[in-house]
């Protein structure tokens, strides 16, 4: 008997775990002044939020994406400690980590293809977004291992080893949740 109720659970882990570990697809609407060709993408970024490396990248067509995270690790050289200079949604005066943490967050980026080849060249120029669920904003990190991160505010991320789909509602106290796949919006009226 124990061995089904452990072979049941190692089948249904990743169910358990939400979007850890695996890739998920994030469904939403882009608002505002859209340009032709225009696609979004998820970027690996630097501890201060520069990009790196595109993960995922998927065409807006009608306002609307989807856009499929990635499933694998990130390569080594985008991965960082997780220290007083991480600069995560909602995190403010970084507390610690419950075990030392390596990890990759991912910012996410419209360009507009003007080429029409399905990937950025240079010369097709980022702009930022911020993807938001309700009152929240969508958060996407890997993480080394599992963990927790504190900050002031009452933030705490509880992490499982691999990816991490969040939602970060900035209140008191700071609110992180696991992203459910409500449909994400982004504004480019901001």
């Amino acid at each position: 008997m124990k061995r089904a109720v452990a072979f049941l659970l190692t089948l249904f882990a990743p169910l358990l775990a939400g979007t850890a570990g695996a890739a998920g697809v994030v469904r939403g609407v882009v608002e505002g002044d859209v340009a032709p060709h225009s696609r979004l993408s998820a970027w690996a970024v630097t501890p201060f939020g520069q990009p790196l490396q595109a993960l995922a990248d998927a065409p807006v067509q009608g306002g609307a994406f989807a856009l499929t995270l990635p499933g694998a690790a990130p390569a080594e050289r985008l991965q960082f400690a997780v220290d007083e200079r991480t600069s995560w949604p909602g995190l403010v005066n970084f507390a610690g980590t419950s075990v030392p943490l390596r990890a990759a967050e991912l910012k996410f980026f419209l360009y507009r293809d003007g080429n029409g080849n399905g990937v950025r060249d240079d010369g097709e120029a980022l702009r930022e977004v911020r993807p938001s669920v309700g009152k929240g904003e969508l958060f996407v990190v890997w993480a080394a291992r599992a963990a927790t991160v504190k900050g002031a505010g009452g933030y705490e991320a509880d992490l499982q080893a691999g990816w991490n789909t969040l939602v970060v509602e900035v209140r008191r106290p700071v609110r992180v949740q696991p992203y459910a796949g409500a449909p994400v919006q982004i504004n480019l009226g901001r």
